[in-house]
């Protein structure tokens, strides 16, 4: 699961509530909240608090990819009603998680004996 799953870094908006906030519209409704001297602003001050963290922690990667890709791409995230950025942090965490446990059962799988009964060819000697 995408550890920023309530967090749009394409729109910097954060979900609270049933809806979408931007950093502009969180500030605005805590100021509302505290003008009408409703001071229960932990909520939204805590989600513009994560928004504010994961944008500073954000790092824009350029990439070119074909245009079928693309298109298959913006028409997967566009069905699933998730930002193409979204599609693509999942799709690239999802390529890693992979490439490290193929990574990790090759390196056991080095260390591992040959056979059922050790050494080459499970032969004992």
């Amino acid at each position: 699961m995408d550890p920023f799953a309530d967090i749009d870094l394409d729109s910097e908006s954060v979900w609270l509530d049933g809806a979408w906030f931007t950093r502009e519209d969180l500030a605005r409704r805590i100021k509302d909240m505290i003008e009408a001297g409703d001071f229960r602003v932990s909520r939204p001050s805590q989600a513009l608090e994560r928004l504010e963290a994961a944008l500073a922690q954000a790092r824009v990667v350029p990439v070119r990819m074909p245009a079928d890709l693309a298109e298959a791409m913006t028409a997967t995230a566009s069905r699933l009603g998730r930002p193409v950025g979204h599609l693509v942090r999942e799709a690239v965490a999802y390529y890693l998680a992979a490439a490290e446990a193929y990574g990790a059962a090759q390196a056991q799988q080095a260390e591992a004996p040959d056979g059922p009964e050790g050494g080459a060819g499970g032969k004992v000697r």
